[in-house]
Parts: C-alpha cells; sequence; structure tokens
C-alpha cells in the first residue's frame, strides 16, 4: 500500500486541479492488505446487521436454551451503553477499522478548504457535514467516521441504529455516534459540536444506481433551518463511487419510497460476486469530497422563504462539487458525461 497526505497551499489551484486542501490517498494496497479490508468490511457489515436483528437473535437464544449466548449478548450492551473512557483497546479497534480502505482498488479523501475541516474547541463556527449519498451501506460516510481529521465531529445515525446495541458500541470505539432525531440534533447544536448526517436517509439508498449518481435531497429543508437557526456553516460531502459498491434493484420507486417513509429500508442489493455481502470493487474506487462550507447567517427564526433559499444554495454548492471532481474521480473521459440525478 502507499498512501500520501499532501496539503496545497493556494485553494483556487487545487480545485483547478481537482485535487484539494488536504488530500489523503491509498492505494496499490497489496493481496493481503487487500483481505485484511475487507476482514474490516465484513466484521462492520455484520456488527450492523446482526445488531439491528439482536432482539429477535436474544429471544431465539433464550427461547432454545442457548444462555451462554444470551450472557455474551447482555454483556456487550451493558458495554454499549455504560459510561466509560477511550482507552488502548479502542485505540486498537479504530486502526482495525481504519483498514478499510485498503479493499477498495484505490481510495481517496479530500478536503477542499481549510473551511472543509472541522475546528475543535469552538475556534470558529461549527460545522454541520451533509454526507451523499446514502449508498446501500454508507462506506464513504463510514471512511470519514474513522478519519483522523473528523475526530472532533459527532456522527449522527438513525435513533433505531444508534440503539442496536452491538453497533452502538462499535460506533463508541472508534468514533463519535449521535442520534439523528431532532430533539438530539437541537442539544448537539446548543453545546456547538461539529456533527454530521446523511440527509437522503433511507430514500437515497433505495435510489441507488449502479450507473447513475444520485442523491435525495429536494424534500430534506430540517438540516438547512437547524442549521440557520443555531449558526452552523454548512459542508457538502459527496463521495464518489459509492454507488458502484453494490446492485440495487430499480424500479417501483412509488412503494418503496413509502416504506422509507415509515422507516423501512427497501434496498435489494449484490455485491461481490464471490460473497454478495462485500462492496463491488470497481476500478475506480471510492473518492469522497468535503467541499467548501457554505457559510449561513443565523437566523432564530428563519421564515419559509429563507429556508428555501438556503437549502436551495445548498444544492447549487453540492452540484457544484460534483462537477469540479467528476473528472479526478471518473477520469476526464467518462466524468465529461456524468451528471447528477437531484431527486
Amino acid at each position: 500500500m502507499s498512501a500520501t497526505a499532501t496539503k496545497l497551499p493556494r485553494k483556487d489551484a487545487a480545485k483547478e486541479k481537482g485535487g484539494g486542501y488536504y488530500t489523503d490517498t491509498c492505494n496499490d494496497s497489496n493481496f493481503l492488505q487487500m483481505i485484511l479490508g475487507g476482514v474490516v468490511l465484513i466484521v462492520f457489515l455484520l456488527i450492523w446487521i446482526s445488531s439491528v436483528a439482536s432482539p429477535i437473535l436474544f429471544y431465539l437464544s433464550l427461547r432454545y436454551g442457548h444462555y451462554g449466548h444470551c450472557t455474551i449478548m447482555l454483556f456487550l450492551t451493558a458495554c454499549a451503553f455504560l459510561p466509560w473512557r477511550k482507552g488502548f483497546f479502542s485505540k486498537l479497534v479504530t486502526a482495525f477499522a481504519r483498514r478499510n480502505t485498503n479493499y477498495y482498488t484505490q481510495c481517496t479523501t479530500v478536503f477542499e478548504s481549510s473551511s472543509s475541516l472541522p475546528h475543535p474547541g469552538g475556534s470558529s463556527k461549527p460545522k454541520f457535514y451533509a454526507v451523499h449519498p446514502h449508498g446501500a451501506f454508507c462506506l464513504g460516510w463510514s471512511i470519514l467516521f474513522t478519519h483522523r481529521n473528523m475526530t472532533p465531529v459527532r456522527f449522527c445515525f438513525s435513533p433505531a441504529l444508534y440503539y442496536s446495541p452491538f453497533f452502538h458500541l462499535w460506533c463508541r470505539l472508534t468514533g463519535n455516534p449521535g442520534k439523528a432525531d431532532k430533539a438530539s440534533m437541537v442539544k448537539y447544536m446548543k453545546r456547538g459540536e461539529n456533527l454530521a448526517l446523511p440527509p437522503g436517509g433511507f430514500e437515497e439508498a433505495t435510489l441507488t444506481n449502479i450507473h447513475q449518481d444520485r442523491v435525495y435531497i429536494r424534500k430534506r429543508m430540517g438540516f438547512i433551518k437547524l442549521a440557520l437557526q443555531h449558526g452552523y456553516d454548512v459542508v457538502p460531502v459527496y463521495c464518489f463511487g459509492e454507488n458502484q459498491t453494490y446492485w440495487n434493484m430499480q424500479g417501483a420507486w412509488k412503494i418503496r419510497l413509502w416504506l422509507n417513509s415509515l422507516g423501512i429500508p427497501s434496498i435489494f442489493i449484490w455485491g461481490a460476486w464471490f460473497l454478495p455481502l462485500l462492496p463491488k470493487r470497481s476500478e475506480m474506487g471510492l473518492y469522497v469530497v468535503c467541499g467548501d462550507a457554505l457559510v449561513l447567517p443565523r437566523i432564530e427564526h428563519p421564515t419559509k422563504e429563507q429556508v428555501r433559499e438556503w437549502h436551495d444554495k445548498y444544492i447549487a454548492a453540492l452540484m457544484h462539487l460534483f462537477e469540479r471532481h467528476k473528472a479526478s474521480a471518473y477520469g476526464e473521459e467518462l466524468g465529461k458525461i456524468q451528471k447528477l440525478q437531484v431527486w
């Protein structure tokens, strides 16, 4: 594996080249490193799935007399929610989790300018990172979650996922998780915490298409309203290649999006041919870009028109971010024809 991290002194020149103020690249992983990256992803995905299913697993273990399994699940649940501080073990788990980037053909993380980076300790306005696309399993999101530059950021998950015990424990060990319900978001914002959220949610996951870049954002204005009320700058984030990690069934949008509105996922996916749970390894890999922060005013009681105005500006900023970096992500020829579909 070769990894490089570079800082470019001139923001405008960096943008012109499709680079960034801070660029972190991982490529040329050897076979063993690729296997290690795959193991990390399998562990992550199995924890995600088993955690959501943990109430059923606990019931079945109890019913069929597997009390050892019940004890282990209760112990892990206690570890997930009891107070403790990170130490040596959490550092080991975080180092292990960061190796997920070795699985991909290449993996690049770009911060376009100094305004793209979180600033701890209240040294500047807090940042709200809006991450797209959601994809099947938020793989670009997971790269940022363990990225060294993003340690001052609280990553907000759906309450159902946040409270699932095994996933919660994994996230506490490797990053800084939070809840994505409105009450929790307001609490975090009153404290001035840097936050990250995939605003497209289940709907954006449902729309995932291996041949098209899509985001679900036109009806998602709540995060903009909160950012205006609490004086946050919004950083648009796009992960090129996320849509190519899994094949997803297309069509039946009306019923599938209706299920999403009830909090029910409706993706039907297939990843790597040899192990469908693993993502596909496309030639481009993943290319995660954190754009320039969109500077919002602080408006304690924004009108619908003001929220709409800044929401439109956010969509424009996201689309410009896509256009600036699509050639770097896809290559010059393919980049010319790639367009971002905004739903």
